[in-house]
């Protein structure tokens, strides 16, 4: 039986994509392989708090901004199938991600998505996604979908996305509350809608007791892997923190964790020092490593932090062994969430996909 191990490390400690004035944040990255794209170029999609916006680059690493794709808009994924592309974003009334942060003004939102052939021509935006059940919908802080990720299962998409919203006190604004599913025979919908939500903030649970925060789910090797980005009180700390955690299921609905203590967490110092928040993963058949673009925040408050978007890979090694945990992935991280560097990722010769560097931390 072969046994995969999964090594994950930063690229390198500092971002890759930092947000421009007068914006402090750039979040919420999703991208495409160069493979993919028209103009053999890699494609990014983030937001800053006036929409998102479309980045592009021959290496994945150094970045070049190519424009703004949708105003009043945030948390882009991108999605590709034969020939179409898929850019979902939740979409937000004008200036209400700013007006949003004062008290008493409640936050709605929907989820749409806008197709092209070339990425360069767009069509008019589609709403797929709106708030239906009672768990879409908060009454003191609004109502709220967000943070969209499409995945085909057989001849059926399902759409997953956050829901609701649960206010965290040290950073002055909400965090997603629930992660819920919707099932549609096309990217474009009608979807139908899951519902329960298959993730909920637990207070037993010290990675994700006050927000489930998003998730990102990709087929790997016969089954799905989840990455969540899980909102928490640190009680040592005094603080709310985010980490990413790092799951496996069977079905795609029910999820358990690989790693019982997050693969990416915040360093207490630094560009990521507060929360390290949602990301986007892809995995390379070729060089045999999942790529993860995330964004981390330096300090909690909405009035202090800024948001950058930074670089995470895991290398895949497989070793043939009879052990009945076989069927997991064993990632290797330090006790504080922070990935452990190891050696052997790095490449001798230049890669088509970026290899990490050896961290600096200890």
């Amino acid at each position: 039986m072969n046994i995969q191990n999964i090594y994950w490390q930063l690229y390198q400690d500092d971002p890759i994509l930092k947000p421009g004035f007068p914006s402090p944040i750039l979040a919420d990255p999703s991208f495409l392989f160069p493979e993919v794209c028209p103009d053999g170029l890699w494609h990014l999609f983030a937001h800053n708090i006036f929409g998102v916006l479309e980045y592009v680059s021959e290496d994945g690493i150094t970045w070049k901004k190519k424009k703004s794709i949708v105003w009043n808009a945030m948390r882009p994924f991108i999605y590709f199938e034969e020939g179409t592309y898929y850019l979902y974003y939740e979409k937000y009334k004008f200036f209400h991600v700013l007006m949003s942060w004062f008290p008493y003004r409640k936050w709605k939102s929907r989820i749409e998505v806008k197709t092209s052939k070339d990425l360069k021509h767009w069509s008019k935006p589609k709403t797929v996604i709106i708030p239906k059940f009672p768990f879409h919908k908060d009454p003191n802080y609004g109502e709220s979908v967000s943070n969209p990720c499409l995945v085909k299962f057989g001849n059926k998409y399902r759409m997953y996305f956050s829901s609701s919203l649960v206010m965290v006190p040290d950073c002055g604004f909400c965090e997603p509350k629930y992660i819920t599913v919707a099932e549609s025979s096309s990217p474009l919908g009608p979807f139908s809608y899951f519902s329960e939500p298959i993730i909920s903030p637990n207070g037993m649970d010290p990675f994700c007791n006050l927000g489930a925060g998003s998730i990102k789910v990709i087929p790997w090797k016969g089954r799905y892997l989840g990455f969540q980005n899980g909102i928490f009180w640190n009680p040592v700390r005094k603080e709310s923190c985010s980490a990413i955690l790092f799951l496996q299921s069977e079905d795609g609905i029910h999820f358990e964790r690989i790693n019982q203590t997050p693969i990416l967490g915040p360093t207490g110092r630094g560009w990521k020092a507060s929360h390290v928040y949602a990301c986007d993963v892809k995995y390379s058949e070729a060089e045999n490593i999942f790529i993860l673009y995330f964004n981390a925040r330096d300090k909690a408050h909405w009035t202090k932090g800024k948001e950058a978007i930074g670089l995470f890979v895991g290398k895949v090694e497989e070793s043939k062994g009879n052990s009945k945990s076989g069927s997991k992935q064993k990632s290797k991280t330090k006790s504080n969430g922070k990935a452990k560097t190891n050696s052997k990722v790095s490449a001798k010769k230049k890669p088509t996909k970026p290899k990490p560097k050896k961290s600096k931390s200890k």
